[in-house]
């Protein structure tokens, strides 16, 4: 059985997409620009090249956060939705694994950026933890 198709979306049913894979990495970010930009100690994502991924409902506003990529989000709701990343490679989509409509579909597995987290969230200690991206976590 695959795990493909993914679909998922924002709080207020605005913007909809759908993921037909593959995936790269699942992970938790503990980086600074993730948590300001959700306003939580990390977020997991879900990773992999762009063209495994289309929105098909509505249109995500773009922030460009930094030279490596853009964060995507609902204009209408607020809802932190996917970060696209500019990588040498090819282009990249994480999805915020909170907003599939199966968020236990994917289960994140190593923590990325570590040297960032915020001391008083606990975290799964059983998880590879490194202080940048890390390899790709396969799935």
């Amino acid at each position: 059985m695959s795990l493909f198709p993914l679909e998922g979306g924002c709080l207020c049913g605005a913007v909809r997409y759908h993921i037909d894979g593959p995936l790269e990495s699942v992970d938790y970010c503990h980086c600074r620009m993730c948590q300001k930009a959700t306003g939580s100690p990390a977020v997991a994502w879900a990773t992999g090249p762009i063209g495994g991924f289309r929105w098909t409902k509505g249109q995500p506003r773009g922030f460009r956060s930094s030279p490596i990529g853009r964060r995507w989000f609902c204009a209408d709701c607020g809802s932190p939705l996917a970060f696209e990343g500019f990588e040498p490679e090819g282009k990249t989509m994480g999805i915020a694994l909170a907003t599939l409509d199966d968020p236990t579909a994917l289960r994140p597995r190593q923590h990325a950026w570590v040297g960032t987290r915020i001391p008083w969230h606990v975290i799964d200690e059983t998880l590879p933890q490194y202080e940048d991206e890390g390899p790709p976590s396969g799935l």
